[in-house]
């Protein structure tokens, strides 16, 4: 792609984001269903050449970035149809190891378990300087691998509500905000403390391009940009949502110039909630399949996103609910990301 094309696509994604006209952004591939045999045992690249097998918990003094990434990277390129391609920390449980969380790899890649941490000593919480180290380091590396020809984005960073799910378990976390809500709060208001600190860290060390940020969708955005998510939404009632869980949430969204919520076609009960949400530009929605909402159940909710705030859909999907889903495109500002399924029975 040209340097002239980049600017068109660029300035594509600033009507997408400012909902000017109507701009679907599309990228569609081929399904492919999960494997039934047993996943191979996983590992990661750890400093001095050894490597973190699945089961053992991974401590930050371990962690080197240059492990994670070939030198010379190769072929770098920003243009990718519709989309802006980037460089990405790895998925290493950022927040929830910010915590106090311990990380483990288990079959699934990295997975937080809960935190010796009390969780009521909020006022006392703070990142844990170590995970903020190794995010700064990964941040620099990127940069300097990327050396302008592509963006580095956020990488994958869990909002309060699931961060405190992972503190203290999930049945736990359900508890705590129904029969400790005061202590609760502080837990979630620390979380959101510490994922702007984490955000902002990564922000830090680098650099936009062409004076804007990427999403993690591959969305460019003029100006800072973050992605938030509430998995956990599921425990939760809109009512407390709303109420308990959302202000946090908007402290994080309040915090940059742009920002998007991940949800699970699952989730879509507290959606509602986000709609007058002036803090928040955008709302993903992942198609559950196999286990969820497919997106043929959900789609007048997702109609109902599309209305009020640009809409990404990602996951997999039959023929007829993808031709259903660029109908949105109609509704303002639509991107789907998605896997076509044709031989769904």
């Amino acid at each position: 792609m040209s340097d002239s094309d980049l600017r068109q696509l660029i300035e594509r994604h600033r009507a997408w984001w400012n909902r000017t006209s109507c701009i679907l952004l599309e990228q569609v591939s081929e399904y492919t269903p999960p494997a039934t045999a047993a996943p191979a045992p996983r590992s990661l690249p750890l400093a001095g050449g050894a490597r973190l097998e699945e089961g053992q918990v991974l401590a930050p003094e371990q962690v080197d970035p240059a492990q994670f990434y070939p030198d010379p990277p190769g072929e770098v390129t920003a243009a990718r149809g519709d989309f802006i391609g980037g460089m990405s920390p790895p998925h290493l449980c950022w927040t929830e190891a910010a915590v106090g969380c311990p990380v483990r790899l288990v079959a699934g890649g990295p997975w937080a378990e809960p935190s010796p941490v009390d969780w009521r000593d909020a006022a006392g919480l703070r990142a844990d300087p170590r995970w903020l180290s190794k995010l700064e380091a990964f941040s620099r590396l990127l940069t300097e691998r990327a050396d302008g020809r592509c963006p580095v984005t956020q990488p994958l960073m869990r909002g309060p509500a699931d961060m405190l799910a992972s503190a203290v378990g999930h049945e736990d976390a359900l508890v705590a905000l129904l029969d400790e809500p005061h202590a609760a709060d502080a837990f979630l208001a620390a979380c959101a403390r510490i994922f702007i600190e984490l955000a902002e860290k990564r922000l830090e060390h680098t650099p936009p391009f062409r004076d804007g940020y990427l999403s993690s969708y591959g969305i460019w955005a003029p100006g800072t940009v973050v992605r938030t998510q509430i998995d956990n939404a599921t425990m939760l009632s809109p009512a407390m949502y709303r109420d308990q869980v959302l202000p946090h949430d908007r402290a994080i969204m309040g915090a940059f110039d742009y920002s998007l919520i991940h949800l699970h076609s699952g989730c879509l009960h507290v959606v509602g909630a986000l709609f007058d949400v002036d803090e928040l530009q955008a709302i993903q929605v992942s198609i559950d399949h196999p286990g969820g909402p497919l997106a043929t159940e959900v789609m007048p909710i997702l109609e109902r996103i599309a209305q009020h705030k640009p809409l990404i859909v990602t996951g997999p999907v039959t023929p007829a609910e993808l031709d259903s889903l660029r109908q949105l495109g109609s509704q303002g500002s639509v991107c789907l990301s998605v896997r076509l399924e044709l031989d769904r029975k």
